[in-house]
C-alpha cells in the first residue's frame, strides 16, 4: 500500500467519512469518545480474563470486544486523519513546521498520559491483590491483554488528543463578502445612473 501522502490523503478522504462527522469541535469530540470507548472495551477484555480466563467464555468475550474496538476505531481513525488534514497519519517529512510542532506537542502530552495510567494500573494491581497471598495467580490471557490494552492506549492516544484540542476553522469570508456586497448596494441605491448622489429634492 505505501506510505500516507497529502494526494492520496486529498483522494481517500475526499467522500468519506462524511466531512458532517468532523466538521465542528462537538462532532470531533464525539468521535474521539467512540475512539476512547473502542480502546476501553480492550481493557474491559482484559479484566474479564483476569477473572474468567481460562474458559471458553472470556475466550469469546475477548473476541468479541477486541473486533468492536477494532471496528470503531478504524472509522473514528479515518475521520481523524481527514479532520486534522493529515497531522494524524502523514509521515513526518509531509508536515510543515507548524503542523509537526503540533504532533510533537501531542505525543509528549500522550507519553505523560501513558505513565499516568501505568501509575494508576500499578495502584489498582496492588490493591487488588491481597496482602496475605504469598504467591499471585495471574492467567497469561489477562496478562496478554494487559499488555495489549497499555499498547492500544499509547499508540491511539495521540490522534485521540489531536481531535479533542482541534479548534473550529475560522468563518469563511463569504460571509465577509457578502455583508461587503450589501453595502455596495445599499451606497449605489443612493446614486445615480452616472454615479451622481441623488438630491432628495430634486428627485422625483
Amino acid at each position: 500500500m505505501g506510505e500516507l501522502n497529502p494526494e492520496r490523503l486529498e483522494t481517500r478522504y475526499r467522500d468519506w467519512p462524511p466531512r458532517s462527522w468532523y466538521a465542528t469541535r462537538r462532532s470531533r469530540r464525539i468521535l474521539v469518545g467512540a475512539g476512547a470507548c473502542s480502546a476501553g472495551l480492550i481493557w474491559v477484555s482484559a479484566i474479564v480474563c483476569w477473572y474468567l480466563a481460562p474458559s471458553d467464555l472470556a475466550m469469546w468475550t475477548t473476541f468479541a470486544l477486541g473486533g468492536s474496538a477494532l471496528a470503531i476505531y478504524i472509522v473514528v481513525y479515518s475521520a481523524l486523519v481527514g479532520a486534522t488534514r493529515g497531522v494524524v497519519g502523514l509521515a513526518e517529512h509531509y508536515l510543515d513546521e507548524r503542523q509537526s510542532l503540533e504532533r510533537q506537542k501531542v505525543q509528549a502530552d500522550a507519553r505523560r498520559g501513558t505513565t499516568v495510567i501505568l501509575v494508576v494500573l500499578g495502584a489498582v494491581l496492588t490493591f487488588a491483590v491481597s496482602g496475605s497471598e504469598m504467591t499471585i495467580r495471574i492467567p497469561s490471557a489477562a496478562i496478554v491483554m494487559l499488555t495489549y490494552a497499555l499498547v492500544t492506549t499509547h499508540l491511539i492516544l495521540p490522534s485521540l488528543l489531536m481531535g479533542w484540542r482541534m479548534p473550529d476553522p475560522p468563518p469563511d469570508d463569504e460571509d465577509d463578502r457578502d455583508d461587503e456586497g450589501q453595502d455596495r448596494s445599499g451606497e449605489a441605491t443612493g446614486r445615480t445612473g452616472n454615479g451622481q448622489p441623488i438630491d432628495p429634492n430634486t428627485a422625483t
